[in-house]
Protein backbone atom coordinates (compact mmCIF):
# COMPACT_ATOMS: atom_id res chain seq x y z
CA UNK A 1 0.00 0.00 0.00
CA UNK A 2 1.27 3.45 -0.91
CA UNK A 3 2.17 6.18 1.58
CA UNK A 4 0.86 9.07 -0.55
CA UNK A 5 -1.94 9.64 -3.04
CA UNK A 6 -3.02 12.47 -5.29
CA UNK A 7 -6.66 13.35 -4.77
CA UNK A 8 -8.33 14.12 -8.09
CA UNK A 9 -11.84 15.25 -8.90
CA UNK A 10 -12.36 14.59 -12.56
CA UNK A 11 -9.06 15.55 -14.17
CA UNK A 12 -8.23 18.19 -11.56
CA UNK A 13 -5.67 17.42 -8.82
CA UNK A 14 -7.02 19.12 -5.70
CA UNK A 15 -4.69 17.76 -3.03
CA UNK A 16 -2.34 15.09 -1.79
CA UNK A 17 -2.73 12.82 1.19
CA UNK A 18 0.23 11.33 3.02
CA UNK A 19 0.10 8.47 5.49
CA UNK A 20 1.18 9.16 9.04
CA UNK A 21 0.82 7.15 12.26
CA UNK A 22 -2.87 8.06 12.67
CA UNK A 23 -4.17 7.91 9.08
CA UNK A 24 -3.88 10.07 5.96
CA UNK A 25 -3.23 13.80 6.21
CA UNK A 26 -4.58 16.11 3.48
CA UNK A 27 -2.44 18.79 1.81
CA UNK A 28 -4.33 21.14 -0.51
CA UNK A 29 -3.05 21.69 -4.05
CA UNK A 30 -5.64 24.38 -4.75
CA UNK A 31 -6.69 27.37 -2.66
CA UNK A 32 -10.35 26.34 -2.69
CA UNK A 33 -9.45 23.10 -0.87
CA UNK A 34 -7.55 24.83 1.98
CA UNK A 35 -10.36 24.07 4.46
CA UNK A 36 -9.20 20.42 4.31
CA UNK A 37 -5.51 21.32 4.87
CA UNK A 38 -3.99 19.17 7.63
CA UNK A 39 -7.18 17.21 8.23
CA UNK A 40 -6.75 13.52 9.04
CA UNK A 41 -8.69 10.80 7.18
CA UNK A 42 -8.93 7.05 7.68
CA UNK A 43 -8.62 6.31 3.96
CA UNK A 44 -7.93 7.86 0.57
CA UNK A 45 -11.59 7.41 -0.35
CA UNK A 46 -12.70 9.33 2.76
CA UNK A 47 -10.40 12.20 1.78
CA UNK A 48 -11.72 12.20 -1.79
CA UNK A 49 -15.31 12.21 -0.51
CA UNK A 50 -14.57 15.20 1.72
CA UNK A 51 -13.02 17.06 -1.23
CA UNK A 52 -16.05 16.27 -3.38
CA UNK A 53 -18.40 17.51 -0.66
CA UNK A 54 -16.38 20.71 -0.27
CA UNK A 55 -16.61 21.32 -4.02
CA UNK A 56 -20.42 20.85 -3.89
CA UNK A 57 -20.72 23.33 -1.01
CA UNK A 58 -18.48 26.02 -2.52
CA UNK A 59 -19.57 28.01 -5.55
CA UNK A 60 -17.01 27.97 -8.38
CA UNK A 61 -14.67 30.95 -8.50
CA UNK A 62 -13.48 32.54 -11.69
CA UNK A 63 -9.84 33.46 -11.93
CA UNK A 64 -8.90 36.88 -13.28
CA UNK A 65 -7.78 35.29 -16.55
CA UNK A 66 -11.01 33.35 -16.93
CA UNK A 67 -13.00 36.49 -16.20
CA UNK A 68 -11.07 38.43 -18.84
CA UNK A 69 -11.66 35.63 -21.35
CA UNK A 70 -15.40 35.77 -20.71
CA UNK A 71 -15.47 39.55 -21.16
CA UNK A 72 -13.54 39.24 -24.43
CA UNK A 73 -15.95 36.57 -25.72
CA UNK A 74 -18.98 38.68 -24.84
CA UNK A 75 -17.53 41.63 -26.77
CA UNK A 76 -17.35 39.54 -29.98
CA UNK A 77 -21.07 38.72 -30.17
Amino acid sequence: MSDAYIIELGEEAVGVIARDAKGYRFYAAKQSFRPLEGRLFQSAENARSAALELRRESPPRLSALTSLGLVAQQGRG
